[in-house]
């Protein structure tokens, strides 16, 4: 009988062992399955984090990159624009030249001759020179019978016409006109370069 209660407890120790090891290998699966989703997760977790870093640190260059861009191209734009005011300026110096020039050459009293000759003025019609011009005015107003006022205002030559009694003042003076061209000027000319 011993050795058949030995058998029996043989069995029964067998049997004990196949259910604990069995017992154990669903627990190490379990353990190894739960390993498994956490590190998938945690990887999961750890890409992602990794993929907004990126992403974060590709817009912040970005950024960056589109601020100097705007910086350089601002630069450019006022360095332009600086060079144009340069090349502006320069052109209406010169212009300034050929009208002193002309303001001093024999031509210049018939031209202002001219621009009065062309108006119909009332006995209180007046005509308005620069100061320098004081002697053409003198011979304006004896050739046309009206009151010649010295106006500072006229730097480059030329003449007002005033007739307060036909309510009316004609501009004709360099003053003016070049005012009116440097406005004008950035409008109509770009100084584009040739391609």
């Amino acid at each position: 009988m011993d050795e058949v209660q030995a058998r029996k407890l043989e069995k029964f120790s067998e049997s004990v062992n196949s259910e604990v090891e069995e017992h154990i290998s669903k627990i190490l699966g379990e353990a190894d399955e739960l390993s498994s989703e956490k590190l998938e997760k945690a990887e999961d977790a750890a890409l992602l984090d990794a993929y907004n870093k990126i992403q974060k640190s590709v817009r912040d260059t970005e950024a960056k990159y589109r601020r100097m861009y705007a910086l350089e191209e601002q630069k450019f734009r006022m360095d332009a624009l600086r060079h144009r005011e340069e090349l502006s300026g320069k052109i209406f110096s010169d212009i300034e030249k050929k009208l002193a020039e002309f303001t001093s050459s024999e031509k210049y009293a018939d031209y202002l001759f001219s621009i009065a000759e062309g108006e119909k003025l009332s006995g209180s019609g007046e005509i308005a020179v620069s100061p320098r011009d004081k002697a053409y005015g003198e011979k304006l107003g004896e050739k046309y019978g009206c009151e010649v006022k010295l106006d500072d205002s006229i730097e480059l030559g030329g003449l007002m016409i005033i007739d307060k009694e036909q309510g009316m003042i004609i501009d004709k003076t360099f003053d003016s006109a070049l005012e009116e061209q440097k406005k004008a000027f950035s409008s109509r000319y770009s100084f584009k370069a040739a391609q």
